[in-house]
């Protein structure tokens, strides 16, 4: 059975929580007011655990080692951020160019919208998708072509949603997420100071080991006597964690709890706050989270996802051949 990982196959509530800046927990769709506190609650893709039963038809979606086109200097391409750390830049899919992508490290496989594929004329193929909470009917389609920045792909076999209801959270129009199954292709450097993405990695003032393995990269951080084993999100926003493997983790409980919606329907969810985090050496908390009910696939591996607000990076690099993260605050 392949694994598939996405981070925007769904959207779940998220809660704010004490002792938080304001501009780390900024809203994106169908806010509200909490009662009892001043922060709001967004519904906007936070979550997306996806295994596919899909059949040896299928790819593996494994950290592809595929070189990108020569380019002389190091490529960059601009991008725009929404809720500070959520990234869209543009691609070309198949024969479409200026499409807006979500730059996801925490998909795989990447994902293109039902009125692209249909604008392209792709046959779908129906598989099963198994979501953290319950499992779903999917699409995949095979792109003839897809590029991003010096990084291009050919017969390349992608998801298919729907994602107008996160382009209007966003106020813009979605056309697909990029996912690592692309951006593994090559290291990479965010610079949210300058909006702009640079393909070769770059010397930052914090390190961190990641471990990139099949289908998507995990870090470590470290809460109380526990050290949580997170998969490294660029399309979260903060920090996610399974109920289930809270144990031994130094938290508090906040009052605000809710609902959001994925694919499956309304998915609950309540809030924590880490009274302390430590990423590598560098101390973190306090950290907000949310905490949601999660399949018991996820045992024993992953404990949650990891959003970039926990770093607060002016840059991150991305070095996959040394496997390190690097960032500057």
């Amino acid at each position: 059975m392949a694994r598939r990982l996405c981070s925007y196959g769904t959207s779940v509530a998220r809660a704010a929580a004490q002792h938080v800046r304001p501009n780390n927990i900024r809203r994106i769709c169908w806010s509200k007011q909490i009662a009892g506190a001043r922060r709001k609650i967004a519904c906007f893709a936070l979550l997306a655990f996806a295994t596919s039963t899909l059949s040896a038809f299928c790819w593996g979606g494994d950290i592809p080692e595929i070189r990108p086109r020569p380019t002389g200097p190091v490529a960059q391409i601009p991008f725009k951020a929404y809720q500070d750390y959520l990234i869209v830049a543009e691609g070309r899919i198949g024969n479409l160019e200026h499409q807006n992508l979500l730059v996801d490290t925490g998909t795989n496989p990447s994902m293109i919208d039902r009125r692209v594929a249909a604008e392209l004329g792709l046959q779908a193929t129906s598989r099963d998708l198994s979501l953290f909470n319950k499992k779903v009917v999917s699409e995949t389609v095979t792109l003839p072509e897809f590029e991003f920045g010096p990084l291009r792909r050919q017969n390349l076999q992608v998801m298919v949603a729907d994602f107008s209801a996160i382009g209007r959270g966003l106020g813009t129009r979605i056309d697909g997420v990029i996912g690592l199954d692309v951006l593994g292709a090559s290291n990479f450097t965010i610079d949210y100071k300058r909006r702009r993405i640079s393909f070769g990695a770059s010397v930052e003032q914090h390190t961190v080991p990641f471990t990139a393995g099949q289908q998507f990269i995990t870090v470590n951080l470290k809460s109380g006597s526990r050290e949580l084993h997170l998969l490294l999100d660029t399309g979260t926003p903060q920090l996610v964690l399974f109920e289930s493997h809270l144990r031994d983790v130094d938290l508090g409980w906040r009052s605000t709890a809710g609902t959001g919606n994925n694919l499956t329907g309304n998915v609950e969810f309540k809030a924590i706050v880490l009274h302390q985090a430590r990423i590598g050496t560098l101390e973190v908390g306090p950290q907000p989270a949310s905490v949601v009910p999660s399949q018991h696939d996820y045992a024993g591996s992953l404990d949650g996802l990891m959003g970039l607000s926990c770093l607060r990076p002016k840059r991150i690099s991305f070095d996959f051949e040394k496997q390190l993260l690097g960032w500057s605050d």
